[in-house]
């Protein structure tokens, strides 16, 4: 059978949706409702996870440079790496705020996540608007480019195991603002494969398989077997 093609830059532009989803399906209902502890729990998985994905965009000191650096590096500056780290400051301020809004009780918790996902929302928006337009005129093949730049930093960072599982269990429960669950997990998992290294993805795939919703897996792999045989054959 002919698999899709893999979107590399998946592993990162995915990931905005797997955010999205956290706050507006998960965390919003929750804050909502006043239900802290419950809140307490979502809140502290999608910190773990999106620490993750900024150490991809922002880079890890003595691994990969993150993907504004890349971009900076190809295009002259276009991407502007220094101004998505001042706003990743900014946001990490926000979040700050939130986790101590917990403790405080329902209204000044609403208070405060409603000041971060405003603010959160707002920078997915900027860095998709900048970046994947840079990102589409990066050279063939991009998958290595990714690798080197962006995974390499999310390991680095620690916490990789779990920015898989929290991306996948997502996807595959929410879907995307453009695509099915079973789309959306094919997507992100496709591009994750293309960017490991062989004993990387026998390493995430288990995670990977375990995180999705119940059925989600079944239908990825009807539309890309390889990502079983592949590990199968390495085994």
């Amino acid at each position: 059978m002919t698999e899709p093609d893999v979107s590399v830059p998946a592993v990162m532009r995915n990931y905005h949706e797997v955010l999205r989803n956290d706050l507006a399906r998960v965390l919003a209902p929750l804050a909502g409702a006043g239900d802290t502890t419950a809140f307490a729990t979502a809140w502290r998985a999608y910190v773990d996870a999106i620490d993750v994905h900024a150490a991809m965009e922002d880079g890890v000191e003595g691994a990969g440079g993150g993907i504004t650096a890349l971009l900076d590096q190809v295009f002259d500056g276009a991407a502007g790496a220094a101004l998505f780290r001042a706003e990743h400051a900014h946001e990490h301020r926000l979040q700050a705020a939130v986790s101590r809004a917990i403790d405080t009780g329902p209204a000044a918790l609403r208070e405060a996540f409603a000041a971060y996902r405003a603010a959160a929302e707002a920078h997915l928006q900027h860095e998709e608007d900048v970046m994947m337009p840079l990102v589409a005129r990066l050279p063939a093949p991009k998958a290595p480019l990714f690798a080197s730049w962006c995974v390499s930093a999310g390991i680095a960072h620690g916490g990789f195991e779990h920015f898989v599982a929290h991306g996948v269990q997502s996807l595959s429960r929410h879907g995307s603002t453009k695509n099915t669950p079973v789309g959306a997990t094919r997507v992100f998992v496709q591009a994750l494969k293309a960017v490991c290294k062989p004993d990387q993805w026998r390493r995430y795939l288990p995670i990977a398989r375990a995180a999705a919703a119940p059925g989600i897996w079944a239908g990825v792999l009807a539309e890309v077997p390889s990502l079983e045989h592949a590990a199968a054959a390495l085994a």
